[in-house]
């Protein structure tokens, strides 16, 4: 998946005490975006080592592949002075002290999907109805709450439409009885975000992306759209919202799976006229649409600050990691 060359930050060197089996490197950058944090940086000599790992053996390609996204994410973010490293079962980054956070990022998995919600509610609160876009004449959009349409060429609809599940089309007993007693907390969040399957209908916590700090839960319908179709994102700046957004273009496939699941969603009566925005089981916004969107392009936001736009586009950008990582260890170093 190419990865669209936006303003982001960059990649370079390895100072591990110990022998690092497969170390190679990549990239070079420009200055670093943030002032302050640039020149803090700049007399810190501090190096941070982050090891990932992962349960089961990857085999050399699958972890090739791994740490070659990885190293994207990085460029694209302009990080610098980093470097991505295989060992043994796992992927060792090192980086400046300072953008620790970063580095950590590079491992997530980047799984995104776009799925119909089949219930709302925020957590801890009784629930409402959320009205769609066509009914706010305020908003003057046909899309709310993280996602708006764009003019673009035209995508082709001349392949079927990605299946949503009708009206009628209710989530089991089981499914149901988990839904009612979800409490979206830390360690359910983590248990729903290891249990997306994409052809089945799931429970999820996360956000609506309304711009509230409130988590919200939410039953969602099989994936009609996966993140694979997704061939550049970027983080901009855009006038008709406050803030940063994410805007993603799709290949040819997904932009038609995308005109059809904003032309069923359009039709039905909230909740189930939203769309959530699933990155690694995690709803990150959930837009109602208003009407059909054409075009292969969706831009996403959700109180996005200019380096977590950042840091999603490169995500989302980069492709999906082939396995999940888990972090094992952050040491820090001090360079001699």
């Amino acid at each position: 998946m190419p990865l669209p060359r936006a303003p982001h930050r960059a990649l370079l060197v390895c100072a591990v005490a110990v022998t690092l089996a497969g170390c190679s490197v990549s990239g070079s950058g420009s200055a670093d975006r943030s002032p302050g944090a640039s020149a803090s940086a700049a007399g810190d000599s501090r190096r941070t080592v982050v090891t990932f790992s992962e349960a089961s053996p990857l085999g050399a390609e699958r972890l090739r592949r791994t740490a070659d996204r990885m190293r994207a994410r990085a460029d694209a973010l302009e990080l610098k002075d980093v470097r991505v490293d295989t060992r043994g079962n796992g992927v060792t980054v090192t980086g400046r002290a300072a953008d620790v956070d970063q580095l950590t990022r590079l491992g997530m998995s980047g799984h995104l999907g776009f799925r119909p919600v089949l219930a709302e509610e925020t957590v801890g609160t009784t629930p409402t109805p959320t009205p769609s876009a066509s009914a706010d004449p305020t908003r003057g959009r046909a899309v709310t709450d993280g996602l708006l349409p764009r003019a673009a060429g035209s995508a082709s609809a001349s392949a079927a439409p990605a299946p949503v599940p009708a009206e009628g089309n209710a989530p089991d007993a089981a499914l149901q009885a988990r839904y009612a007693a979800l409490g979206c907390s830390t360690q359910e969040r983590i248990a729903t975000r290891r249990e997306a399957p994409a052809d089945h209908a799931v429970v999820a916590c996360g956000t609506t992306g309304d711009g509230s700090a409130a988590h919200a839960k939410f039953i969602l319908g099989p994936t009609a759209v996966e993140g694979v179709h997704v061939i550049s994102a970027v983080a901009v700046r855009d006038k008709r919202v406050p803030g940063w957004i994410v805007r993603l273009d799709f290949d040819s496939v997904g932009g038609r799976q995308f005109s059809g699941m904003t032309r069923s969603l359009a039709t039905n009566a909230a909740p189930r006229n939203r769309m959530a925005v699933v990155l690694d089981g995690s709803v990150i916004s959930a837009p109602s649409v208003g009407r059909r969107l054409d075009g292969g392009t969706a831009d996403i936001y959700g109180s996005f600050t200019r380096e977590s736009a950042e840091q999603l586009a490169a995500t989302l950008g980069s492709g999906a990691l082939p396995t999940p990582l888990t972090v094992m260890s952050v040491t820090s170093l001090r360079r001699p």
